[in-house]
């Protein structure tokens, strides 16, 4: 049977914190009274821990100090993580710039991570992954599973295009799985197995992320060989790379040791978020209007990768739902899909086939469409297509309104 290696940190913060209770009843001066009830409330103490503290939590905010070497490591070392959390003046640079930001900025973070840690850490552990590497989410996208940088990196991991498709991500029209809370946690948990050994070592693995394995090895060569750590090639990687280690390993400990690690009101009201299987027939936005009525914009934004709010698009038919409309959803599923289920009129709509007043038919040209692609789907020849649209040349635009109707389907054509 598998560990759970969210389950082994916990406990190591556990066993750090009930150390640190007990060395406090030791100087207590009615010592030799508590002793006898030592056991017992130490017992309850850590139950109550392990039961009502959910995994996205950190440890704690009580032991602030100055921060040494020795103070950072010996801190570090609670999260009982594979990744070496390394003390360096370039983290310590960054710890300091991070316990710097507003508390505004910490409590959007603490309640994003309030919904997605516990999906991320789910995915992580079932791929045999240190659950620490959630932090990656936060430097890459600040937990916005909409954010796009300005080169087109896109999602809570932020997957360039061409990155993202090579994966098997679909990218189009109508869905783009970058902001897929499942699909691009699993995505990018693939990829951090595939960097790992690549380079046998959590940092390079995680360097590698932001720059590529070839700059990483590049990198290597010229520090002189394969055993390097991070900190060896640190100089020969972009300069972007440089700083990417120090934030990963600050914002570790910043949301772990600090007066910015803990939100209750945040960290007590977990949503577990539920993949829901769902009829692929069904009007998406109908459908969240009819589970959250005024509240549908957060369980569309759940599912932002659904361009098209069509349910067939979803992936594997999957959507993403808190546990409660999740339930919702199952229980009044004859209600739900009659006021959400597709007309035909809709479904042919979102194809991009809409019917003027006169009833023929047209379609609206959508990215990478051609007059050929819309010639073999509606059964007509280009030539007639370009003579009732009155095209001089073959070449539409993206949002042209072509006449496709009045004919019928023919598979092959000339």
């Amino acid at each position: 049977m598998r560990i759970n290696s969210t389950a082994i940190k916990h406990a190591s913060i556990a066993i750090y914190f009930l150390g640190c209770t007990l060395q406090s009843f030791a100087q207590a001066p009615a010592r030799e009274e508590l002793k006898r009830n030592d056991i017992n409330r130490i017992d309850s103490l850590t139950m109550a821990l392990y039961s009502e503290i959910p995994s996205h939590i950190p440890a704690t905010n009580e032991w602030e100090q100055d921060l040494t070497e020795e103070s950072f490591n010996s801190a570090m070392k609670h999260l009982g993580s594979s990744i070496p959390f390394d003390y360096h003046e370039t983290v310590v640079k960054n710890i300091k710039y991070f316990s710097r930001l507003s508390p505004e900025y910490y409590d959007r973070m603490h309640e994003r991570m309030s919904l997605y840690f516990p999906v991320f850490e789910e995915i992580l552990d079932k791929n045999n992954l240190p659950t620490e590497l959630k932090y990656v989410s936060i430097i890459e996208s600040a937990l916005n599973p909409n954010a796009v940088s300005w080169c087109g990196a896109t999602g809570l991991w932020q997957f360039m295009p061409y990155t993202g498709k090579n994966m098997g991500m679909k990218i189009n029209y109508t869905i783009d799985e970058r902001k897929s809370i499942l699909t691009s946690t699993q995505k990018a948990s693939d990829y951090f197995k595939n960097s790992y050994g690549l380079f046998d070592d959590w940092l390079l693995a995680i360097a590698s992320y932001n720059c590529g394995p070839g700059n990483v090895q590049k990198a290597l060569r010229r520090a002189g060989g394969e055993n390097k750590n991070f900190w060896e090639i640190m100089r020969f990687l972009p300069k972007e790379t440089r700083n990417y280690i120090p934030k990963f390993i600050a914002m570790a400990y910043v949301l772990n040791f600090t007066e910015h690690a803990r939100r209750d009101e945040y960290n007590q009201t977990t949503e577990y978020l539920v993949p829901t299987k769902v009829d692929s027939s069904l009007h998406f936005n109908k459908m969240c209007e009819y589970l959250a009525g005024d509240d549908k914009k957060k369980l569309l934004g759940l599912n932002c990768e659904l361009i098209k709010p069509n349910t067939q698009y979803a992936t594997n038919k999957t959507v993403l739902l808190p546990y409660e409309y999740s339930m919702s959803f199952i229980s009044d599923n004859d209600s739900l899909v009659s006021h959400a289920i597709l007309s035909k009129k809709e479904i042919n709509a979102m194809k991009g086939v809409r019917y003027g007043s006169s009833g023929r038919r047209y379609h609206v040209v959508r990215r990478g469409e051609t007059l050929s692609h819309l010639s073999y789907k509606y059964g007509i020849s280009v030539k007639q297509l370009m003579r009732i649209n009155g095209l001089r040349n073959s070449r539409i635009r993206i949002g042209q309104r072509l006449k496709v109707g009045g004919y019928s389907h023919r598979k092959n054509h000339r």
